[in-house]
């Protein structure tokens, strides 16, 4: 009687799952440039909202920015590039919020002390 090892590593048995045939690869989903923004987007708000505790208080900013973004990089697949006013734009006012957010850590540390 022939081993279970035997068995297992016969030439057949093998040569079964060589012979399996090959799985087409998966198709990857394209991502726009548009969605990229708003993914890169959406992560700097949740920084900001991980790392302050008073980042309720940029809400006017902060929906200010999303609305733009949305005009200048729509998620619609057909969408125009957005042009270099809406991009100053919107670099204005990513510059307003740092510098928002570069006062609300000054005070989080006049506060601890």
């Amino acid at each position: 009687m022939p081993s279970r090892l035997d068995e297992l590593f016969s030439p057949d048995r093998l040569r079964q799952n060589w012979q399996k045939p090959l799985e087409p690869p998966a198709n990857p989903v394209p991502t726009s440039p548009n969605s990229d923004v708003n993914a890169l987007y959406h992560t700097l708000l949740g920084l900001i909202q991980n790392r302050f505790k008073d980042a309720a208080r940029l809400s006017v900013l902060v929906d200010e920015i999303q609305r733009q973004i949305e005009l200048a990089f729509p998620l619609d697949a057909n969408a125009a590039a957005a042009d270099a006013k809406q991009k100053e734009s919107i670099v204005a006012l990513l510059e307003q919020l740092e510098e928002l957010l570069w006062a609300l850590e000054l005070s989080e540390r006049q506060g601890t002390r």
